[in-house]
């Protein structure tokens, strides 16, 4: 690692060396929007995302527990499982 370190600050070192020299100018700190000046604009969210990114939360993490059940997990534990992932699915799309 130590080595790793080295041989990257002399690339760093030398890199400064031969890079061409910049002068500050104020449109450096200024976002560049296609060429023109960007102006400030508001932004409502809309939570309408949320519900999906949650549905997908629960979803994933229930094929994600059921993934990784061990074989001799009785049947009606994974049933029972997918049945409060579908409960709580539910809830959530009655909730809109």
């Amino acid at each position: 690692m130590a080595i790793a370190i080295a041989i990257g600050s002399l690339i760093y070192a030398w890199s400064r060396t031969v890079a061409p020299g910049s002068a500050w100018s104020v449109n450096r700190n200024m976002p560049y929007v296609g060429g023109e000046v960007a102006e400030a604009q508001v932004y409502q969210p809309e939570y309408g995302f949320f519900y999906v990114a949650l549905f997908f939360t629960v979803v994933h993490v229930g094929a994600l527990v059921i993934a990784i059940a061990p074989p001799d997990a009785p049947p009606w534990g994974t049933l029972g499982y997918l049945a409060i992932i579908a409960i709580a699915v539910a809830i959530l799309r009655w909730e809109q």
